[in-house]
């Protein structure tokens, strides 16, 4: 059984203000809100950071963040990244986490287009350093833990 969004046009509306071609940061959260059925629950003009904040320990979340400015090997200009992270909270438990990697394909399709896939364990390493290098082509890990 696919995830179900149950907001899929407050989400469309959030992602076309916050995801455009002129804007330079932004972010995307999704929360489970049954077995089966996501929630767009928040989204901001501001970077990783705040994030942070919105994430609940005994959840398994997924936000799209913009980081801008980057400085690509190879480019003289300066590029945006968009990346799909995906949060477990320390308290979700192992059959909880089994159940809801099923549905992390069903999940990453609402929040194409993205660059990146990123897995976060650890909120106080969240940041905009750590999230640059483990979404990068060359990381060795995309794993913040």
């Amino acid at each position: 059984m696919p995830v179900h969004l149950d907001n899929e046009a407050e989400l469309r509306e959030a992602q076309a203000a916050l995801f455009n071609v002129n804007s330079q940061s932004g972010w995307l959260l999704l929360n489970y809100v049954g077995p089966s059925t996501v929630h767009f629950t928040a989204g901001g003009e501001g970077g990783v950071e705040e994030i942070s904040r919105h994430l609940e320990d005994d959840q398994i979340q997924y936000a799209l963040v913009r980081l801008g400015d980057i400085q690509e090997r190879g480019t003289l200009k300066a590029t945006v990244r968009d990346v799909f992270l995906t949060w477990i909270g320390p308290g979700v438990g192992i059959i909880e986490k089994g159940k809801k990697t099923a549905f992390l394909g069903d999940v990453q399709a609402y929040l194409q287009p993205f660059h990146a896939d990123v897995t976060v364990l650890n909120r106080d390493k969240l940041n905009r350093d750590t999230v640059l290098d483990r979404s990068s082509p060359l990381s060795g890990s995309h794993v913040i833990d």
